[in-house]
């Protein structure tokens, strides 16, 4: 069985973070899976609510762990932007070792209540990530960038007890119009009024430097969706144009998966310093 992500961030140095990757399909879990057996390093593999209605919530979890089969140690099967309790027992009935609950459009009182029902139903050893403040740009819903008080994280926090927090910090889904003001400085605020993991959400797009720069901050666990999409589309893109007349999907998607399994490895090499 996958292990939860705290397993995973234990594993790093402090200036390490975890990777986790959203996965859509067969070639974006072959990419990551391959990435992970060549460089011997932990990820997080993530879904969210619209891919599971699209495929089904048991079938993620099933080909990640076929396809990672004798490196369960290695990776984390997480539920990225759950809605709440339903969605989370469903998850870890399939599998999945981490779940998330997105309250951010919630007031903070809400939030507060919600993300608590949600760790109730969890099992020992499922860990929660929770967040606070307003990450940009759309996952699920749209939204606008909402940072994150560290003083409301610290009672946000002992409230909840959930395992990580997602923080808002000028940070967006999708790729960035115009240059990103990610606030480093208000990482490290609260990085010093927590004790629990940070995560950084709409890393796509953001430049090396700035990630690197984030982990040194305190960001353990950074997400990647857009980047893999995109590398997704280019790769299949590439792959039908250089064999025109083929039919067979295995062949023209095989670039799909080279694409994404470059952009993750990139991904890998800031967060390990590889």
């Amino acid at each position: 069985m996958a292990v939860n992500f705290i397993e995973l961030i234990k594993k790093t140095g402090c200036d390490e973070a975890v990777p986790a990757f959203n996965i859509d399909n067969l070639e974006s879990a072959l990419a990551v899976a391959e990435a992970v057996k060549e460089t011997g390093k932990g990820v997080i593999v993530q879904t969210i609510p619209r891919t599971l209605r699209y495929g089904g919530v048991a079938v993620y979890p099933a080909m990640v762990k076929a396809l990672l089969d004798g490196y369960d140690d290695l990776y984390c099967m997480h539920l990225d932007h759950g809605d709440g309790e339903s969605l989370a027992s469903e998850c870890v009935k399939a599998g999945f070792s981490s779940v998330m609950f997105d309250g951010s459009a919630l007031s903070f009182e809400e939030n507060v209540q919600k993300t608590r029902a949600v760790k109730a139903v969890l099992p020992k050893g499922i860990t929660l990530e929770a967040e606070l403040g307003a990450v940009g740009g759309r996952e699920e819903t749209v939204s606008a960038v909402r940072y994150t008080d560290p003083f409301q994280a610290t009672e946000f926090v002992k409230a909840t007890e959930c395992d990580s927090l997602a923080v808002g910090v000028g940070n967006a889904h999708g790729f960035y119009k115009g240059t990103p003001d990610i606030k480093v400085d208000l990482i490290e605020k609260i990085r010093s009024k927590t004790n629990i993991p940070l995560v950084l959400h709409g890393a796509s797009g953001l430049c090396d430097e700035v990630l690197r720069d984030c982990i040194k901050a305190g960001i353990k666990k950074i997400n990647f969706a857009t980047e893999l999409r995109k590398a997704f589309t280019d790769g299949m893109k590439r792959g039908l144009a250089s064999n025109e007349n083929c039919i067979d999907p295995k062949i023209y998607l095989a670039e799909a998966v080279a694409e994404i399994k470059k952009t993750v490895l990139a991904k890998m090499a800031i967060c390990y310093k590889l």
